[in-house]
């Protein structure tokens, strides 16, 4: 008897967890919502191409200066499933062949990483001034009984006083800046297209490391199987 009460709560923990959406974003109405869409054997793909604007709404990071971002959507075959991998998508420039694959939230984390300046050398002795960064996710009610994720970035800074360790070599402009890139990819992360086999709609996005946005436009290329889905975006 005793051991079912044991039991029991961790079974409902699991379920819990195992019910949570993945991360990424919450797909759109179907695939024609998108910019591009294309269907192969049941299954439909739509995808966009962010503008600026809409990346601030997006995003807390400055994704924009270092790639550009594709919300892409998958809507399976009835009774069959999808397996999304990262793999398989490539974004090329519109008319060429070779193109780019995308990068993850590690790499981009990296590129984008904010460093604070350095402490005043003056500051009050015996004083250390930190500060935390870190990446908050909330829920949100969308009005029509879905729960859009959201999240950002926060700051916070602090004064304390503190003992010097002779030889410690991290110091609160590191331990700040490894915060910052924490954060920086822990949203990335969390907004990026899941990988999983989905047996229900799914959407998320990729992130290019490209130079500069493309005149002529890009062409985002999926591989199912041996098919190839190109998705025009402009």
């Amino acid at each position: 008897m005793h051991a079912r009460k044991c039991i029991i709560p961790f079974l409902l923990i699991g379920f819990a967890l195992t019910a949570q959406s993945p991360r990424g974003a919450v797909p759109r109405s179907d695939a024609n919502a998108y910019d591009a869409h294309a269907s192969q054997g049941g299954l439909q793909v739509g995808a966009s191409l962010l503008t600026h604007k809409e990346l601030k709404k997006v995003f807390a990071t400055d994704v924009n200066q270092c790639c550009v971002v594709v919300e892409v959507a998958f809507y399976p075959p009835k009774d069959n499933f999808v397996k999304i991998s990262l793999d398989d998508f490539m974004l090329r420039e519109a008319g060429k062949e070779l193109g780019t694959r995308p990068s993850t939230a590690d790499v981009l984390a990296a590129r984008l990483e904010v460093r604070p300046a350095p402490r005043d050398r003056e500051h009050t002795p015996g004083l250390n001034r930190s500060s935390e960064v870190g990446y908050e996710r909330t829920r949100i009610d969308n009005g029509n009984g879905e729960q859009q994720r959201s999240g950002g970035i926060y700051q916070r800074q602090s004064v304390g006083v503190g003992i010097p360790v002779v030889g410690k070599r991290d110091t609160p402009e590191t331990a700040a800046a490894d915060g910052n890139r924490r954060a920086i990819e822990a949203e990335l992360k969390e907004k990026s297209l899941p990988e999983t086999s989905a047996w229900e709609p799914v959407a998320g996005y990729l992130y290019f490391s490209v130079p500069k946005k493309s005149k002529s436009g890009y062409e985002l290329v999926y591989m199912l199987d041996d098919k190839k889905i190109v998705l025009p975006l402009k």
